[in-house]
């Protein structure tokens, strides 16, 4: 079930190395319980011409202003080190949530209790949206892209315009703090959990909960919402879209749950080896992050485990799908690998890298770029093209 492969890191400013006539970077390799294996490249200048150098664990494959391709010897590993394009700076503390919308206008929250919105062109922030009572630990754009829904530590969600910063609509219900928001289709309704333990689901335009759609499992950290064959009629006018929607959430106590929203049946329980801290859905499948480290593929219809990658007992932290294959997964030790379901891609990884060690809090993708919230404050932001190329 579990692969052997070995996590392969760089210096984070290697790309600034590799630039230089006589640079020299840290390489390392670690199999999961194992001691690291620490390697060094180092670049020579021959006939005017800079070459990368490594030792003979590492093939060098190519490298381009934010690339480098290698292949680990020992295990066959394909590894691309992926640079960031920009690190937008823009909180002074630990960066909590991220989200970006298509017409490249972001979000973000941080440990200093700051819910801005920003242009993640030029970095210019544009409004600071005052109302929650402590941090925020989940901000996401509606479809439309002009508007946010929030959550955090004071128990409550909040709807604000990204455009004028009015927040029209505050939804309370939870008596702890929100861990996790989902919007279902265009957003009439969504879904918060909470550490209470309840999975809510909302009335947008009249402030009201319409249900519980799970309740009873403990403390949920994280959710998704996906789509089933399995349509029902729903009477209420007020709901919209959840006829044909499952909630899937993961546990504190490192259960999944799986629920009809429209039915609020819940259809399975899955119970996995540590908390569950990051949850998606692509392609009919559910990935589940834990606090092992470990990466578990569930069947979305029944729950079945179908692989897990146990490659680092780092937690995993954020999660994002990117395709209907490729996800990228943030860690607390600040590696964000981005993966395939494919298996003729089980051989690579595409590592992000800039984060020197600090963790990778959330994960954004609006289509171009991929944006990583770490804990040294940055906002990192990588091209999509830059890492697709790899899995083609």
């Amino acid at each position: 079930m579990s692969n052997l492969l070995p996590v392969i890191t760089i210096q984070c400013d290697w790309n600034d190395v590799i630039r230089l006539p006589k640079g020299n970077a840290w390489i390392s390799s670690k199999k999961l319980n194992e001691t690291s294996i620490h390697d060094q490249l180092t670049t020579t200048l021959t006939d005017g011409r800079l070459k990368i150098n490594f030792s003979d664990n590492y093939q060098y494959i190519s490298h381009g202003p934010l690339s480098l391709v290698v292949k680990h010897i020992p295990s066959g590993l394909k590894v691309a080190f992926v640079a960031p394009t920009k690190a937008h700076k823009l909180h002074s503390k630990g960066v909590l949530s991220v989200a970006v919308s298509e017409n490249a206008i972001a979000v973000s929250s941080c440990e200093e209790d700051k819910l801005l919105v920003w242009d993640s062109r030029t970095s210019e922030v544009n409004l600071e949206l005052k109302g929650h009572g402590g941090p925020v630990y989940r901000s996401r754009f509606f479809p439309s892209g002009i508007v946010v829904l929030s959550a955090g530590a004071d128990g409550s969600c909040r709807i604000w315009s990204a455009e004028s910063g009015i927040n029209p609509v505050t939804l309370k219900g939870h008596t702890m703090a929100v861990c996790d928001i989902t919007i279902i289709e265009k957003g009439r309704n969504v879904v918060s959990v909470s550490k209470d333990g309840s999975a809510k689901l909302w009335d947008v335009g009249e402030s009201n909960c319409l249900d519980n759609v799970i309740e009873g499992h403990g403390q949920i950290n994280c959710c998704a919402i996906a789509t089933t064959s399995e349509e029902v009629k729903v009477e209420n006018e007020r709901e919209v879209g959840t006829q044909n929607k499952l909630l899937v959430v993961g546990c504190e106590s490192g259960l999944v749950v799986c629920a009809h929203v429209a039915k609020r049946a819940q259809l399975y329980t899955k119970q996995l080896d540590s908390a569950c801290d990051a949850i998606i859905v692509l392609d009919q499948v559910v990935l589940a992050g834990c606090s092992n480290g470990k990466i578990t593929k569930l069947n979305l219809q029944d729950g079945a485990i179908l692989k897990e990658w146990h490659e680092s007992a780092s937690p995993v932290l954020s999660m994002v799908a990117l395709t209907n294959q490729i996800f990228a997964v943030g860690r607390q030790d600040g590696t964000c690998t981005v993966l395939s379901l494919d298996e003729g891609s089980s051989q690579l990884r595409v590592q992000l890298t800039g984060s020197d060690c600090d963790g990778i809090r959330d994960l954004a993708f609006n289509g171009k770029w991929v944006f990583a919230g770490c804990r040294d404050s940055n906002v990192r932001k990588y091209d999509f093209n830059q890492i697709n190329v790899h899995f083609k």
